[in-house]
């Protein structure tokens, strides 16, 4: 953590988010995850404003935010820091154009049932359902998490895995379908399939705990 920034709730002081982007920027990890950490509330509702009435129960807000913080890992060396708020506005850029392509992929498809997202209740997300069922233990010592704060460190871990770890995650444990299922389409056995699973959960339950060292540093 960079020294003197305040807890995480707390906005920063311009001169740490300068400091944070200039870091993220030359490949620091921990420093993009701070600022994804930072803006998560604001960039979701951005999501959730763009799903509006329209698209409610057919895209998800932390599917499109996920989406987004992937090309924000993948893309951050060529952001170029100019203000306070331009990183945010650059993720946002990244958000809309994410929105785009998820209402340009359900257009193009037909529409089916079995795979369209029931709508949630306000506030839930279908992300709570996968959290309580694969990491029971959040306040355990290793991993202290509200709920909020799991929903927010789960979509910026699951954009950190490999694209073939994250598709077995969103594919399995988000959209339900079994393992024979997502095993047949990649072209890989059952078992390897469900050992895939396996270890994206535990790369996912590493990047929560260190999602938990932000929350404790509030005190």
């Amino acid at each position: 953590m960079i020294e003197g920034m305040d807890a995480p709730d707390q906005h920063p002081s311009s001169v740490q988010i300068e400091s944070l982007c200039q870091s993220a920027v030359r490949g620091d990890t921990a420093a993009l995850e701070r600022l994804l950490w930072i803006y998560h509330g604001r960039l979701l509702s951005a999501a959730r404003r763009k799903i509006g009435v329209d698209w409610q129960g057919k895209l998800d807000a932390e599917d499109i935010l996920q989406e987004t913080y992937v090309h924000v890992f993948a893309d951050i060396r060529g952001f170029q820091y100019q203000g306070e708020d331009s990183f945010l506005h650059w993720a946002s850029r990244i958000l809309d154009h994410r929105f785009i392509d998820q209402v340009r992929r359900m257009r193009a498809r037909k529409r089916d049932a079995q795979r369209e997202i029931a709508p949630a209740a306000a506030g839930d997300s279908r992300y709570d359902g996968f959290i309580a069922r694969c990491f029971p233990d959040l306040n355990t010592p290793s991993i202290a998490l509200s709920r909020q704060d799991a929903l927010r460190a789960i979509v910026m871990c699951m954009a950190q895995l490999p694209e073939h770890y994250r598709e077995v995650v969103q594919r399995h444990y988000l959209d339900e379908e079994p393992l024979a299922a997502i095993a047949s389409d990649m072209n890989r056995s059952e078992d390897a399939v469900r050992r895939m699973a396996s270890r994206a959960l535990d790369q996912l339950e590493i990047c929560l705990g260190r999602a938990s060292d932000y929350v404790r540093s509030r005190g």
